[in-house]
């Protein structure tokens, strides 16, 4: 096992590499945020360290330089230093990490260096069966492979290779069943025939198919599309037709449902999901604040459109795996939820970001709106205050998101939506002027 030491005072950073560096090269993490306790270490040849990672100043120390200094004169030549930031005076073989926070790339970068292979990453990080979202096989006519359910612990087997989907799949979905699962070894050749399933599907979508078929398959396309981007980074000419296409069904629904009261009982026939209903509700209100807003245009909804398809996609891995969970600003305190799942919620909106980034043609600044949607700059946890210093658009779908939690909240309590006193509670929350102005345009929303 390899051991990293990381010398930094960011507390998200460092659990965020601390969770991920393991379960994805194997290596142990120690960490400091004291430059004196960090060469102390490093002085102390009782320690191994396969790699040094240092953020490139704590306070007024520049902390990268003083650190590298110390690896030299304890004889430490070929160990690699990499720098978190601005590499400063530091020879030009040093390393950096632009992006801290993509994780993907400081994983790769590392696990090149540790000479470990993606098999090895592969191997170490998927368990014996993996999950897959339930309404992934709804697009199927007949099973690829064998496929299990997770009951008190064990996984039992339901189905056999090629036998028939339908209708036994739709009973597991009214038993409240989100989560099936294929073995790990199975898992590309599902994902794959899934895709080519689901394209046919969408195909043969028309302007006269009801809503809630379209709603079905672009809830599909969703989950579909997120794990072959989990499996490969690079953008297949299968998945962007795919999710080109599902994202135009989900614009269409959006833009011709006739009041919000219609959009959720089709979503409420369907038994969607939170994530995926609330995603959706949320991309009606943000349409509608577009359409009263006087800097409002199509050029807007085109970014919005790619914006609500793939601003949560990476927390369909934590769903998943529990059916009943709502809000994502609780996640983080949600006993339920393992250290790593908190991880993915905290770095979700940055890390769909970086997904995106090499979608072709992807409008321009769509990247930045999802990294900027929970009101962080960054796209790591959520905002407590919300600045002036991001995209409009980003500003649009964080008030569209908070009317819709609150909006649900009074349904599910059994209570009437007032939308005077949601957008006065709204103001509040969002006193800037920037915002008030999107808050007001939600007064006059059809419900």
């Amino acid at each position: 096992m390899s051991t990293l030491l990381l010398i930094s005072d960011n507390e998200v950073l460092n659990s965020l590499y601390a969770v991920n560096l393991k379960i994805y090269t194997d290596s142990e993490l120690v960490c400091f945020d004291n430059i004196d306790q960090s060469i102390d270490h490093i002085n102390d040849p009782e320690n191994e360290i396969s790699a040094v990672i240092c953020v490139d100043r704590m306070g007024r120390e520049d902390t990268a330089l003083i650190a590298y200094n110390s690896l030299l004169e304890s004889g430490l030549f070929d160990i690699p230093f990499y720098v978190v930031g601005n590499k400063g005076e530091l020879t030009e073989d040093m390393d950096i990490l632009e992006d801290p926070f993509d994780i993907k790339n400081v994983i790769g970068t590392l696990a090149k260096r540790l000479g470990i292979t993606a098999k090895d990453m592969v191997r170490k990080k998927v368990p014996d069966y993996y999950p897959m979202p339930i309404r992934m096989f709804f697009s199927l006519q007949h099973m690829p492979c064998d496929v299990y359910i997770l009951k008190d612990g064990h996984f039992n087997q339901i189905y056999e290779e090629q036998d028939p989907v339908f209708p036994k799949i739709k009973s597991y979905l009214d038993q409240k069943v989100t989560t099936l699962y294929v073995h790990s070894s199975m898992r590309f050749k599902f994902v794959t025939e899934v895709t080519t399933a689901l394209k046919r599907s969408v195909e043969k979508l028309t302007k006269k198919s009801p809503r809630e078929e379209k709603l079905e398959v672009v809830q599909q396309g969703i989950e579909t599309v997120a794990e072959r981007l989990f499996q490969d980074t690079e953008v297949t000419q299968e998945i962007l037709d795919l999710s080109s296409k599902c994202m135009k069904v989900m614009m269409n629904v959006i833009e011709t449902v006739p009041s919000l009261k219609d959009l959720i009982k089709d979503l409420t026939s369907n038994k969607s999901g939170f994530l995926y209903s609330h995603s959706i509700i949320a991309g009606y209100v943000a349409n509608h604040i577009l359409d009263n807003i006087e800097w409002g245009g199509e050029s807007h909804k085109e970014k919005l459109k790619f914006v609500l398809f793939f601003h949560d996609m990476h927390l369909t891995t934590v769903y998943k795996n529990h059916s009943d969970l709502e809000y994502e600003e609780s996640l983080v305190f949600d006993e339920r939820l393992s250290e790593e799942e908190k991880e993915v919620v905290i770095a979700h909106a940055a890390q769909a970001a970086e997904s995106i980034k090499n979608y072709p043609q992807l409008p321009l600044g769509v990247d930045s709106i999802i990294r900027q949607h929970h009101g962080t700059s960054n796209g790591m946890g959520f905002a407590t205050t919300y600045k002036d210093d991001i995209s409009p658009l980003a500003k649009v779908l964080i008030v569209a998101e908070a009317f819709t939690e609150k909006m649900l909240e009074a349904l599910y309590s059994g209570e009437q939506i007032d939308v005077a006193q949601t957008c006065s509670e709204l103001k509040t929350k969002f006193p800037k002027h920037t915002y008030v102005k999107i808050t007001k345009t939600l007064l006059n929303i059809k419900l």
